[in-house]
């Protein structure tokens, strides 16, 4: 099966409808509760997927670029987990308006550097992984996942304030 750019973005405009859809029935104060993966807000969770989707960003770029070996993937789960720590703690000072620009601007960053990616390249193995699936990991399929949790955390919510 092969892999067509329109396709993908696609899917990456609807997950992250999807995402806008969630993020916009919630208030800034309840963005800024603490508890809804773990102990972080909403607020955490727009930088934790900025920071995913600009590096989807800056992947692409490089193999458009014929850079395949800038493309530095986690080495497993355990340094997944060390990036989004550091990345949460460089952020958590920021105000809330200022990660969801950031937020909104990873987004058109990773379109645009899907746009301008050769077509071809969609389905390179670059380090192990085919370079849809990398991208749709940090991007779409990352959405859809947070959106997911968002959701059931209002759930609770609802069920435990009424």
């Amino acid at each position: 099966m092969t892999v067509s750019k329109p396709a993908v973005l696609r899917q990456l405009d609807e997950a992250w409808l999807e995402l806008q859809d969630v993020l916009g029935s919630l208030s800034d104060s309840e963005m800024l509760q603490p508890g809804v993966v773990d102990q972080w807000s909403v607020k955490d969770l727009l930088g934790h997927i900025a920071f995913w989707a600009n590096k989807a960003a800056s992947d692409l770029k490089a193999i458009a670029d014929g850079r395949d070996d800038d493309v530095m993937p986690p080495d497993d789960e355990q340094m997944t987990n060390v990036w989004n720590a550091r990345e949460a703690a460089a952020r958590q000072d920021r105000p809330l308006g200022e990660l969801r620009d950031e937020c909104d601007r990873s987004y058109a960053a990773a379109r645009a550097a899907l746009e301008a990616l050769p077509e071809d390249r969609l389905e390179a193995e670059v380090k192990g992984t085919k370079t849809f699936f990398r991208f749709g990991g940090d991007t779409f399929a990352h959405y859809k996942e947070h959106a997911g949790q968002i959701r059931a955390w209002q759930r609770q919510l609802e069920t435990t304030e009424g």
